[in-house]
C-alpha cells in the first residue's frame, strides 16, 4: 500500500466554518475523558503549554485555552490555521500558529510542552511513519508530560462501513486513512519510550447516529440528527473515537 495524501487546503477551503465546533466536542467522552486526565496527571489547564499536532482548527486545543492553558496549534495547512485563528479570534482566545511538518518539527518546540495532542493525524500514514507520528508527540514534551493520540477505532463497525461505502463509490476525501485499535497504538507508544495509559472510547450511539444515519440523511438531502453522546458500557468499545493517552518518562 503507498501513502496517498490529501488535497488539505482544499478540503479546509471547502469545509463549512462553525464557531459553535468546539462546543460539540466538549459534550464529548473524549472530551470529559481528557478533562479527567489533566486534572489526574497535571493539576488542572491552568498555565499549562500544549501543543495541537496536525491541528486543522484546534477544537480542543480552544477548549485547553478556555481554561486558561497557552496553547501551539501545528499544521502543514495554512488554510486550517487561518480558520484556526479566526476562530480563537471570535472568542478572544490566544493562540500561537506554527506552519511545519510532523515529520520535521522545530526545534524550539522540543521538550517545551505539558499536553501533546492530535485527533485525526496518526492514521493518515503507514509503515514506518506511523510510529515516527507517534513519537513527534513525545518529542514535544517535557518529562513526566502526557500526550493524548485520538483516532478512529479498527473496531468501530459503522465507521468502517461508512468508509468501506465513500470508497466503494470513489468519493472518500482524506486519502490513506488506516484505523488503529488500541493495542497497536499503545505498543507504537512503547517503542519510542513512552508510557501508555488505558485507553478511552468515545460513544458508540454517536458513532451509529454520525456515521450511520446521518450519512444516510445527508445523502437525501435532509439535515442530520443531534448527534447523542450517550454511554452504553462494553458497546462503548466499538465506537468511532478511540483515545490513547501516554506518558512521557521521567
Amino acid at each position: 500500500m503507498v501513502e496517498r495524501e490529501a488535497h488539505w487546503d482544499e478540503l479546509w477551503s471547502s469545509e463549512p466554518f462553525d464557531a459553535s465546533a468546539p462546543f460539540a466536542e466538549e459534550r464529548t467522552p473524549r472530551w470529559h475523558a481528557q478533562e479527567g486526565l489533566v486534572a489526574q496527571r497535571l493539576g488542572g489547564f491552568e498555565g499549562l503549554r500544549a501543543i495541537e499536532i496536525g491541528a486543522g482548527r484546534g477544537l480542543n486545543a480552544f477548549l485547553f485555552a478556555r481554561r486558561g492553558a497557552e496553547v501551539t496549534l501545528l499544521d502543514r495547512s495554512p488554510v486550517a490555521l487561518e480558520q484556526a485563528k479566526r476562530l480563537f479570534d471570535d472568542h478572544r482566545l490566544a493562540v500561537t500558529l506554527c506552519e511545519a511538518d510532523t515529520f520535521e518539527l522545530p526545534h524550539e518546540l522540543l521538550g517545551r510542552f505539558d499536553v501533546s495532542m492530535s485527533y485525526g493525524l496518526c492514521e493518515h500514514f503507514l509503515d514506518d511513519r506511523r510510529r515516527r507520528v507517534v513519537a513527534a508527540h513525545l518529542e514535544v514534551l517535557r518529562s513526566g508530560g502526557l500526550a493524548l493520540i485520538g483516532v478512529p477505532n479498527r473496531y468501530s463497525p459503522v465507521y468502517r462501513l461508512w468508509m468501506r461505502a465513500l470508497t466503494a463509490r470513489g468519493s472518500w476525501p482524506l486519502g490513506t486513512e488506516v484505523p488503529f485499535s488500541s493495542s497497536e497504538l499503545a505498543g507504537l507508544a512503547r517503542a519510542v519510550g513512552g508510557e501508555p495509559l488505558e485507553p478511552r472510547f468515545g460513544s458508540f450511539v454517536a458513532s451509529v447516529v454520525n456515521h450511520g444515519v446521518n450519512q444516510v440523511l445527508f445523502k437525501l438531502g435532509r439535515r442530520g440528527l443531534p448527534v447523542p453522546q450517550v454511554r452504553v458500557p462494553g458497546l462503548d468499545r466499538l465506537a468511532y473515537e478511540l483515545l490513547v493517552p501516554v506518558v512521557r518518562p521521567a
